[in-house]
């Protein structure tokens, strides 16, 4: 590893070490909290019971009960941490209110208006402390379904939970009635989805994983191929037409499947709401709330130590295959590509790094502080929300995928924070199965010339922290009319071949 490297991930260490060691916050709550979902209040008291909880007071008499999900039902969200939400929960069993008190979600932040999320909140008003909520359950039996938020679902799901497990904990601790919305029947003559037992049942991401069977389906005979691609890429790239045109169909897969209809681009965020959770109560629910997301990072986690980060980069990443495709069809056009001279190229390199140093700082803060540095990724504006946001955020995605036009994955080269957080990992990798001869860089360049990633050196070796795995320099390898000494080689086999056709020919 090179030096600079070594320092970063030092720093990287320190500051991973630092949130690990994060402080927690006080659940405790105030009047001013409890008034969001009960407004009539004008005193509240802790009750010292099973569960924690507040008894609420109005001018009448009392209103119910207040409590914070974060005391009763901390889940881990998508940044890693809880969402605390204050609920209010009346003596007859329905749900009064529900309230952010804090959050560290990136997608509430930026790419969520305020009034899909108070939609959203509002739908809790009015159930029952027996009904199983869940989102997008509407019309499952043995459950009340509700609507989440489109790009936002880890979020949603996790909120629904947390709320869902807070309100059945007080409810039993405090002997509160299953609630009756009024002008309904009497909860023995309920629907049968609206639920009449406490929920213990299974997990929120089974549902989605039920739901989700053909995309798992087909991301999974996906990953198999590739790993069949990996595995066989010897015989794949000595047949030229076959690689290139494998290769140009799975990265339309990849984006158009992968990225515009299953959402699966990693980012970045997902690394830091890893570590993040480690110190918030680390949970496999989690993680498994985004089939495709759990699936792709699965398969990272294995293809990085077998291979390196190269195989996610230049095959699996959405954004990555865009660019890539754009520099492809470019050159169809008779566009000439633009190299940066060796020494910027080079030093370029280091942005990615300063911008992941500064999200992992950022982190340690507030993960919505983060969030804001990490818009430096363009997925979500892609992928997620499909451009539809702010002009300047569509402006700036759309640049960096018209650049891969004359400078081919520039943003995938000097930018990208989880290429580069990925790329500490490379170098535990276990097979080094890029082929090289001693000719390489002494004096043959035609592979570093070709590199759309600039990551062979001049002196022949591949840097193992930014290549991609996309083999065209093992196409090079095998192609006796591209590779200078196969050429050289071929030349001279030719020659012997037609001396021994005179030969043959004087003889006859």
């Amino acid at each position: 590893m090179h030096t600079p490297h070594r320092h970063i991930l030092g720093l990287l260490c320190l500051l991973l070490q630092i949130v690990l060691a994060g402080p927690a916050r006080s659940a405790e709550l105030t009047l001013g909290d409890v008034q969001q979902v009960f407004p009539a209040a004008v005193s509240i008291s802790a009750l010292d019971g099973k569960a924690a909880a507040y008894l609420v007071r109005g001018p009448g008499g009392t209103l119910g009960y207040a409590f914070s999900t974060e005391e009763l039902a901390p889940i881990s969200a998508y940044s890693g941490k809880p969402i605390n939400t204050v609920v209010g929960l009346g003596e007859d069993g329905l749900i009064r209110g529900v309230h952010i008190l804090h959050h560290e979600e990136p997608i509430l932040v930026i790419g969520i208006s305020d009034q899909d999320l108070q939609d959203f909140i509002d739908q809790f008003k009015g159930r029952k402390s027996t009904d199983r909520i869940r989102v997008g359950a509407r019309g499952r039996p043995g459950y009340v379904g509700i609507d989440g938020i489109s790009g936002a679902t880890i979020t949603t799901m996790v909120m629904t939970s947390s709320v869902s497990k807070a309100v059945q904990s007080v409810a039993s601790a405090y002997d509160i009635p299953a609630g009756t919305a009024p002008g309904t029947p009497d909860a023995q003559a309920q629907a049968p989805d609206a639920g009449a037992t406490p929920a213990a049942d299974e997990p929120a991401w089974t549902l989605l994983w039920q739901e989700r069977t053909v995309e798992l389906v087909v991301v999974t005979l996906a990953l198999l191929l590739l790993m069949a691609i990996l595995f066989f890429q010897d015989w794949l790239v000595e047949r030229t037409v076959l690689f290139h045109r494998l290769r140009v169909g799975y990265l339309l897969f990849t984006v158009f499947f992968l990225g515009f209809y299953c959402a699966g681009q990693l980012s970045v965020i997902n690394l830091l709401a890893f570590f993040h959770s480690l110190t918030s109560g680390f949970s496999w629910d989690t993680l498994l709330i985004e089939p495709v997301i759990f699936l792709l990072w699965a398969f990272v986690a294995v293809s990085i130590l077998l291979w390196g980060r190269g195989v996610y980069c230049g095959w699996l990443c959405p954004f990555g295959a865009a660019q890539d495709l754009i520099s492809k069809l470019a050159r169809r056009l008779g566009f000439e590509g633009y190299r940066l001279p060796q020494m910027v190229h080079e030093r370029l390199w280091a942005i990615k790094y300063f911008i992941l140093i500064a999200l992992v700082g950022l982190s340690l803060d507030s993960m919505v502080n983060a969030a804001r540095l990490a818009e430096v990724e363009p997925f979500k504006t892609t992928f997620v929300l499909h451009f539809m946001r702010e002009p300047p955020f569509v402006a700036y995605a759309l640049a960096m995928l018209a650049v891969s036009a004359i400078n081919s994955k520039f943003y995938c080269k000097y930018i990208c924070p989880l290429g580069a957080g990925l790329s500490f990992v490379t170098r535990f990798r276990i097979f080094d199965w890029l082929r090289r001869r001693r000719e390489c860089g002494k004096p043959c360049q035609a592979c570093a010339h070709q590199c759309q990633i600039a990551a062979i050196k001049p002196t022949g070796e591949i840097i193992d922290n930014e290549c991609h795995y996309c083999l065209e320099c093992q196409v090079n390898y095998w192609d006796e009319q591209l590779c200078p000494p196969l050429v050289e080689k071929r030349k001279k086999r030719e020659a012997r071949e037609r001396k021994r056709q005179e030969v043959i020919a004087t003889d006859t």
